[in-house]
């Protein structure tokens, strides 16, 4: 029951940020796609997942245990540094630093950790950066 009222409220959340992000009016197109396409896309991904959660609850029922929650902590914590540090570090050193710490908190190895975060940086940089032609800052320390 917990996962079905969590999964709505999260629901009402992808709905505001979906009218925010169509509200979302810029003076001059500084990119190809525009500023409404990335929370409008985060806003459908995070109503259809929230939808599925509404459909098919997680089956587990044990105890939220403290590690667990500790670690929970530490992810949002991640995510604050990830946000402040983005623009000091550049997209690439941020996600792969972040990536690192995520991945090793949930088990990876220190060897595959890298790999991963390294990987993911690199993909997703190719992805916005070239692909979609997004401006990604290249951070305040490398001169950008």
């Amino acid at each position: 029951m917990a996962d079905r009222l969590f999964s709505l409220v999260l629901m009402l959340a992808a709905v505001a940020l979906g009218v925010a992000a169509w509200q979302l009016e810029v003076p001059f197109q500084y990119e190809p796609v525009g500023p409404k396409a990335i929370p409008l896309i985060l806003a459908v991904l995070l109503f259809c997942c929230s939808a599925w959660l509404v459909i098919k609850p997680d089956r587990f029922k044990g105890v939220y245990e403290r590690s667990l929650f500790g670690r929970h902590v530490m992810v949002v914590l991640g995510l604050l540094l990830y946000a402040w540090s983005f623009e000091i570090l550049g997209f690439m050193l941020a996600t792969c630093l972040v990536s690192t710490v995520f991945a090793r908190l949930f088990g990876l190895g220190l060897r595959n950790a890298l790999l991963y975060s390294v990987a993911l940086g690199a993909v997703g940089y190719v992805l916005l950066s070239i692909v979609l032609e997004l401006n990604v800052p290249t951070g305040t320390l490398f001169g950008g």
